[in-house]
């Protein structure tokens, strides 16, 4: 019976290989994945939706601001404060987010590290044209800092040869490169860097096609165990925290 099953299986396939339906149907293809992607987001919420931690879910309206509320939150809780950390940030922009951090945590031998094109988005994303969110590499009055100009596929990796990211120091990694393929791919670079208590915060996690499809397939692919530690405008930014 099994071998009846595979072969019927393997019949129809090659049926629907030689009818190339995808010639025909691809349009259909993005509303059948974000379709897909919604339905496995609300699962996600449901499951993750927990009222003991900082959590706002659901509110009508979205504050942008509050994300600071989150990292306050963050800090205070895994008192990052004064503990020495490797903050690494995908998608800084105008460095709002990454100057926060820098005056947040107060220790000398705390490194910051920020990676953007600084060129805007290399590819479309929802109602943002490629090259929208173009910014001047900061410069800042800070000596604990880098910036890394260029496509995090050009950059990344050369950052990983030249730097130990397994010394001891806790992680801090921002995700804010709002694509799926930037997200997927910082996410799949680092993740044999990843220690315990690690954290990763999203700044677009709700986006179904975006962040949060390439942190599903993350941490389904690397069977990452983690603990969402927050969560603000309706999951749009959270926080979690890496277990190993």
């Amino acid at each position: 019976m099994k071998n009846f099953i595979i072969n019927i299986n393997s019949f129809l396939k090659g049926v629907i290989l030689f009818l190339r339906p995808g010639v025909f149907l691809n349009f259909l293809s993005n509303p059948l994945l974000f379709a897909s992607n919604v339905l496995k987001l609300t699962k996600w919420i449901s499951v993750h939706n927990d009222k003991n931690i900082l959590n706002d879910f659901y509110r009508p309206v979205r504050n942008y601001a509050d994300r600071y509320k989150l990292f306050n939150y963050i800090i205070k809780q895994e008192k990052l404060e004064t503990e020495v950390i490797n903050y690494l940030e995908f998608g800084v922009s105008k460095a709002d987010s990454f100057k926060w951090w820098l005056k947040a945590n107060s220790n000398t031998d705390s490194r910051f590290y920020g990676f953007d094109t600084f060129e805007g988005l290399p590819e479309k994303w929802g109602t943002y044209k490629k090259g929208d969110m173009s910014a001047l590499v900061p410069d800042l009055n800070e000596t604990r800092h880098d910036f890394f100009k260029g496509l995090f596929q050009d950059t990344l990796y050369e950052f990983i040869k030249t730097h130990d990211l397994n010394e001891g120091k806790r992680k801090i990694i921002h995700l804010d490169a709002d694509l799926f393929s930037s997200t997927i791919f910082v996410l799949s670079s680092l993740a044999p860097y990843l220690n315990n208590n690690d954290i990763l915060l999203f700044d677009e996690f709700n986006v179904p096609n975006h962040e949060f499809y390439a942190f599903k397939i993350f941490t389904d692919t690397f069977y990452i165990k983690y603990e969402l530690l927050g969560a603000v405008n309706n999951f749009y930014q959270v926080a979690f925290k890496i277990v190993k």
